[in-house]
């Protein structure tokens, strides 16, 4: 039976896949947002829900276990024996790349075991002796012959995260590229495969797979390489696919889930980040060859039959904000207060997600962001409550130099104004409306794939507040790979209480076919 891609909507990039039984459970990025390392669990490949984080306190990704900068990139999630393990890189110099342990993926999971600081991307693979060894990217600038650098690998001691020497397994050139990541190694009867993403992680994004006969090489690149690629399909509404992770279902069929990213018809941007796609993979000579027709591409709609839903062993998933899919920025906020199911949130008052410092040093982040998941998607919510002297509203956020807003500033003297905030790199711009000084203001930002369209009421007056660009804050602008978020938004001294939020909600709209001029 067919089923639709992607099969995790919105910001959801290198997944990484384990099967336990007839439970799976897939691990993907979240760069500088907290929880971090999104556990998701499905019994069916296509139906997937957040069961818990695997990162979610300093102690996890800071080596001296204090708060600060992070930046989390491709996580690598593996089972054995109960015991459940994940090794990631925290981007930031200084930190590097490090491994935490659960038994329960719904629960909480250990500080972290730092392993070594270069490079990134970290995988773990268990051979049918025993012995575990850990494999990564290694990052090479400034060689002369303009390439970045070879997989490379070690044994490891899964109890304490101590490796062996670092070994080279692949070309510094990669099989398919100058630009080799994203490893990981598996064995099917007497082959060892190496499956890694190639070509950057734009347009040329790939996914290449060698194999050996031994783990440590030489790796042979497959007749059919690359594996998985848009990289020829210019006009594919889906790009940039690769960061794959292999993986046999227990119906014995095989699979792969990599990253992708959707972009509307005839455009070059994209704003929904990369999504997490689901391929069937069969085998052709001891090669793995993907794609439903076998031709290495994916698509919006597969013609194959996923595995029928298993009975769960998996634990349920407490719900709560973090479950429902937000986030924050730097150091998650305490103190927030909210009503089960009636999407009426207290946040209390911080710094904007834009001022990174302030939300990792003493000031922490008002703001709670989830992804934007469809191209045409509103973003509403109701601001029934704030102190004087702050803001309060919504934006759609890709970073600090990428964001729009539209919000209620509450001014020292009780009167009120809205105003529209357009942040694209330097240029600023604000649009501002005056409101009576009470009564709740509703607020929305309604997203296309060519515009984003602000409003506002108050009373019975309705106020159409303008639009933007929505190719100024997609990933392509701000050259970042996380796509755009809606975000609330709660701007002020943070001893001076919360903004109150009401009705706050996403939901599906119809495309307009309006377009703007591209700037």
């Amino acid at each position: 039976m067919p089923y639709a891609n992607p099969v995790v909507r919105g910001t959801a990039p290198d997944p990484s896949l384990v099967r336990v039984g007839t439970d799976y459970f897939l691990a993907t990025s979240t760069f500088d947002m907290l929880p971090g390392v999104t556990i998701r669990h499905s019994t069916d490949l296509v139906s997937w829900r957040i069961i818990g984080h695997a990162v979610t306190r300093p102690a996890q990704y800071r080596r001296d276990g204090e708060p600060g900068p992070m930046v989390l990139f491709a996580p690598t999630i593996r089972h054995h024996d109960g015991t459940f393990y994940l090794v990631c890189t925290n981007a930031i110099p200084g930190q590097g790349n490090f491994m935490v342990t659960t038994t329960d993926p719904a629960g909480e999971w250990s500080d972290a075991i730092w392993i070594d600081e270069g490079g990134f991307d970290p995988s773990l693979f268990r051979d049918e002796d025993g012995t575990w060894y850990y494999t990564r990217r290694d990052l090479q600038f400034g060689r002369p012959d303009g390439n970045l650098g070879p997989i490379v690998q070690a044994t490891i001691d899964i109890g304490t995260g101590a490796i062996g020497e670092l070994r080279p397994i692949t070309p510094p050139h990669g099989f398919a590229s100058n630009d080799i990541e994203g490893p990981h190694l598996y064995r099917r009867g007497d082959w060892y495969y190496l499956c890694s993403a190639e070509g950057g992680s734009w347009h040329g994004h790939m996914q290449t797979v060698a194999r050996s006969r031994s783990p440590w090489g030489p790796f042979q690149a497959a007749p059919n390489t690359p594996l998985l690629t848009h990289r020829h399909l210019v006009a594919n509404p889906i790009q940039t696919v690769g960061h794959a992770e292999l993986f046999d279902a227990a119906d014995g069929s095989w699979w792969a889930v990599s990253l992708g990213t959707r972009h509307p018809a005839g455009a070059q941007h994209h704003n929904l980040g990369r999504e997490t796609f689901l391929t069937p993979v069969t085998s052709h000579d001891d090669w793995p060859v993907a794609g439903a027709n076998g031709d290495g591409t994916t698509s919006l709609v597969v013609d194959a039959d996923t595995p029928s839903a298993g009975a769960s062993t998996a634990a349920q998933p407490i719900a709560n904000l973090w479950s429902d899919g937000w986030k924050s920025v730097g150091v998650a906020p305490d103190g927030i207060a909210i009503q089960p199911r009636t999407n009426h949130i207290e946040l209390p008052l911080g710094a904007h997600p834009a001022d990174a410092k302030a939300a990792v040093a003493s000031s922490p982040c008002g703001a709670l962001l989830r992804p934007q998941t469809e191209d045409d998607e509103t973003f509403l919510s109701t601001v029934t409550d704030q102190p004087r002297g702050s803001m309060a509203g919504i934006a759609a956020f890709a970073d600090g130099r990428h964001h729009f807003s539209i919000l209620v500033e509450r001014h020292a003297d009780g009167s009120r104004h809205v105003h529209v905030d357009q942040v694209v790199d330097h240029l600023r711009t604000r649009t501002s409306h005056d409101v009576p000084d009470r009564g709740d203001i509703r607020l929305w930002i309604e997203g296309h794939e060519t515009s984003y369209e602000f409003g506002f009421s108050v009373g019975d007056r309705t106020v159409d507040a303008g639009s933007a660009s929505a190719r100024l804050i997609s990933a392509e602008s701000a050259q970042w790979f996380v796509g755009v978020h809606w975000t609330l938004l709660a701007l002020g001294n943070a001893s001076a209480g919360s903004a109150t939020f009401a009705g706050t909600t996403v939901r599906a709209v119809e495309p307009t076919g309006h377009a703007l001029p591209v700037p």
